[in-house]
């Protein structure tokens, strides 16, 4: 018998905060070579996550950036839906 098969997985970000219609920082292009930065409040609740481990910088790298991960307008860390932690 495996000794791997009776561990957990350890979860992702222990330290998570539920943020309620949180307001976010967002890139827009602008031609024909330029960028500007606006803030929006986005409905719903998110998740406030600062990674503390390559697994959870891992996770992040695979979410596409202002649907699944956003840039919050103060304080630090990212929000995340709830959607993408709702596995683990």
């Amino acid at each position: 018998m495996l000794a791997g098969r009776h561990i957990k997985p350890i979860p992702l970000f222990h330290n998570k905060k539920v943020v309620s219609n949180p307001w976010i920082v967002k890139r827009e292009d602008l031609p024909p070579s330029d960028f500007t930065f606006c803030c929006d409040l986005i409905a719903g609740e998110y998740y406030l996550v600062i990674p503390a481990t390559a697994r959870e910088v891992g996770f992040l790298q695979l979410l596409q950036k202002n649907i699944d991960c956003f840039l919050p307008m103060e304080g630090d860390g990212l929000l995340i839906t709830k959607r993408c932690l709702d596995g683990y």
